[in-house]
């Protein structure tokens, strides 16, 4: 009976110490790209981990936190080992597509998307067939001013790769409901001497990282541009800053929602005397995620 008791107990001591691989999707269920989702391990006598996301092996630590930019069905896998003991948990979530125009930028700092307004309909669409075409893989951001802005899109910034004919001129889609505040994607232009009209280039951008801003500056600003602002817009650049000095001079034309740590991290970059960044930030490819 004894040896009946020790095999029943060594069988017992080896299932428990078998690799149980387990984990749960943290956040809310119904996604859209883009879409942050964060996957809390609870996987038992395990000491090595993997995760792989749509056949691909991404990582290796115990959670994992992915943003998805693809609509449809993915399939994410935790593999969990103990020694040369493995096992597999998967699960399969679906991403919607979004609703409202946007466009993802992949550069050599990490990932911005963007959305494009619709109350700008000739820079929406000059915008996003410049994506479609491929116009901006291999640019690179070519001035940066800590507490204002980035820069890029030019044709003749552009890294290596096929040429593209320089794109013509916008009119100015300028309107006080969409302004600078910290993230805000607006074109660029030539300067009012020889540009009176405030036309925009045609495929050079910038985003706003701006400064922080409180109500004595607002105020200042307001008086100092004549520049009817309401109590929410004003609100608004209070918490999240901006670049209100731009307003009614540029056309923003839509808004970072995803990357915004990636945007503080390109501004703070060494840039030369010409506010050149001294080492590039390239655009690795450009697409539209609707």
């Amino acid at each position: 009976m004894k040896y009946i008791f020790l095999l029943f107990g060594c069988l017992f001591f080896w299932q428990c110490a078998q690799p149980i691989a387990s984990f749960v999707q943290k956040t809310e269920q119904r996604l859209v790209v883009p879409a942050k989702v964060y996957f809390e391990n609870t996987s038992e006598n395990v000491t090595d981990y993997s995760w792989e996301v749509d056949g691909e092996i991404l990582s290796s630590d115990k959670h994992l936190e992915h943003t998805f930019y693809d609509s449809g069905k993915h399939k994410i896998v935790l593999i969990a080992k103990e020694g040369s003991k493995v096992q597999r948990k998967e699960t399969k979530l679906y991403v919607e597509a979004p609703t409202n125009c946007l466009a993802l930028f992949k550069t050599s700092m990490g990932n911005l998307v963007v959305e494009l307004s619709e109350e700008t309909p000739r820079h929406l669409k000059n915008f996003s067939e410049l994506v479609e075409s491929g116009f901006y893989n291999g640019i690179f951001f070519h001035r940066i001013i800590d507490d204002f802005m980035v820069q890029g899109g030019g044709n003749e910034n552009r890294k290596s790769g096929k040429r593209y004919k320089d794109p013509v001129t916008i009119p100015n889609e300028i309107t006080t409901q969409l302004l600078h505040y910290k993230g805000a994607l607006a074109a660029a232009r030539m300067p009012d001497d020889i540009n009176p009209e405030k036309a925009s280039s045609g495929s050079q951008f910038y985003l706003v990282d701006g400064r922080k801003l409180n109500a004595d500056r607002m105020k200042k600003i307001q008086e100092d541009k004549l520049f009817d602002y309401s109590k929410e817009q004003v609100e608004k650049y209070i918490a999240v800053g901006g670049a209100p000095q731009l307003d009614g001079e540029y056309t923003v034309f839509g808004q970072l929602i995803s990357g915004f740590e990636v945007l503080d991290e390109m501004a703070r970059v060494d840039t030369d005397k010409y506010d050149k960044p001294l080492e590039e930030i390239i655009i690795l490819e450009a697409r539209m995620l609707n």
